[in-house]
């Protein structure tokens, strides 16, 4: 296999990692290419890819809140900048470290918006999550949001990502939000879910409360789908008894089962 077959092989491993698993990913690609130095170093483009669309957090220098990594904050010359924090920067994609910190300026129209987000993440989200909002050349604003919650010693990790892009002239909010989620244990199962968002609002004040409707739906639809798990695709599965020979009572709550253990009869703890 030829070196660019290498990369392009190993760029898809890493732009599809699961949350919080990029490193580990990484360390599994330098053992499959026995620390190829050509190869490692041409993954660079997809550890920028994954920053951008992942919505990494990375610490500024002077300031306890987390900037998100975005397209949405991206200067010109390839760095970053987060108004609230009042500091742009550049970053090294594959270490994540934050250099060349100056001064940024934003725009105080964005003040009151940053509020009203900030408060909506702080009520709504699992610490540590970040949020940003960034105003582009067109007169847009962008809303970002993540949610990370990790947890690799019980085998799993979660991120949530939304992204809004809100047209001031016509009133309009449009955007996505994904869901991304890993489990592991004796196991290995992942839920990458998305949906489109369209919705309006009619005063500065009602963007945060428009964006948090949305949010309550989608996660009152996946609550809704995995509660008809149990009656649905669980039970329709090929196999009518696990290998444990234990006939399996769908009428529970999904969440009563282990999926790694008690559904695949892995070993108990």
């Amino acid at each position: 296999m030829s070196v660019s077959a290498k990369i392009n092989a190993a760029s898809a491993f890493l732009t599809d990692a699961p949350p919080g698993e990029i490193k580990d990913v990484y360390e599994d690609i330098k053992a499959l290419v026995e620390d190829d130095e050509d190869v490692l170093d041409g993954l660079a483009d997809a550890f920028e890819k994954y920053n951008l669309e992942q919505f990494v957090t990375v610490k500024v220098p002077g300031s306890d809140k987390t900037v998100v990594i975005s397209r949405y904050n991206m200067l010109e010359d390839g760095g970053f900048y987060d108004a609230e924090v009042g500091k742009k920067f550049k970053l090294d994609h594959r270490s994540l470290k934050v250099s060349d910190v100056e001064s940024y300026e934003g725009s105080e129209s964005i003040t009151s918006l940053t509020s009203e987000i900030k408060s909506y993440v702080l009520e709504h989200y699992p610490s540590p999550s970040s949020y940003g909002v960034f105003e582009s050349p067109d007169g847009t604003l962008a809303v970002v949001i993540v949610g990370n919650k990790y947890s690799p010693h019980n085998f799993w990790n979660g991120r949530w990502r939304s992204s809004y892009v809100v047209d001031q002239s016509s009133k309009s909010i449009t955007g996505t939000i994904a869901l991304d989620v890993h489990y592991y244990e004796d196991g290995n199962v992942r839920l990458t879910t998305s949906k489109p968002i369209s919705t309006s609002y009619t005063s500065t004040a009602g963007i945060a409360k428009a964006i948090a409707a949305a949010e309550r739906g989608y996660q009152e639809d996946i609550n809704r789908e995995f509660a008809g798990l149990s009656d649905g695709a669980f039970k329709s599965l090929r196999r009518q008894l696990p290998v444990t020979r234990s006939k399996i009572e769908w009428g529970k709550s999904i969440g009563a089962y282990r999926l790694g253990q008690d559904i695949g009869g892995g070993r108990s703890k």
